[in-house]
């Protein structure tokens, strides 16, 4: 069976895979994979779907009779990026932490975020 219709074999029994699983599956270079794609696109035969996957922009590949429903990117205003900000700054800093051998009653991090947290709360009340 030729990379083509392998390709197509696992649209058919899949429904959808994205293109770096496509030619990682295949175990061929992802340059080979674009241009077979390419090629069976304009056959008619699939549709590439641009999509963001973990903020990175790949295709979604997809037999050509499927209905698709594009997916956009997020388009965020000024004012909603703000309030994702201070949301996330909202949050202790063991959210976001990377260190491993981390301990809560040892890490300085978290004792300043709680000592900010008690200030605000403390000027919230003589406000």
């Amino acid at each position: 069976m030729d990379t083509r219709e392998e390709i197509l074999k696992i649209l058919q029994e899949r429904g959808e895979i994205l293109q770096k699983d496509l030619w990682k599956e295949l175990n061929i270079d992802s340059s080979k994979c674009s241009r077979i794609l390419r090629k069976l696109e304009k056959e008619g035969l699939i549709k590439r779907v641009e999509v963001v996957v973990n903020g990175v922009k790949t295709f979604k590949i997809v037999p050509a009779e499927a209905e698709v429903e594009e997916e956009k990117e997020e388009g965020l205003s000024l004012r909603e990026i703000l309030e994702r900000i201070e949301e996330v700054s909202a949050l202790p800093p063991c959210f976001g932490c990377l260190e491993r051998d981390c301990e809560a009653v040892r890490c300085i991090k978290l004792e300043v975020w709680f000592l900010r947290k008690a200030f605000e709360d403390k000027q919230r009340l003589y406000v």
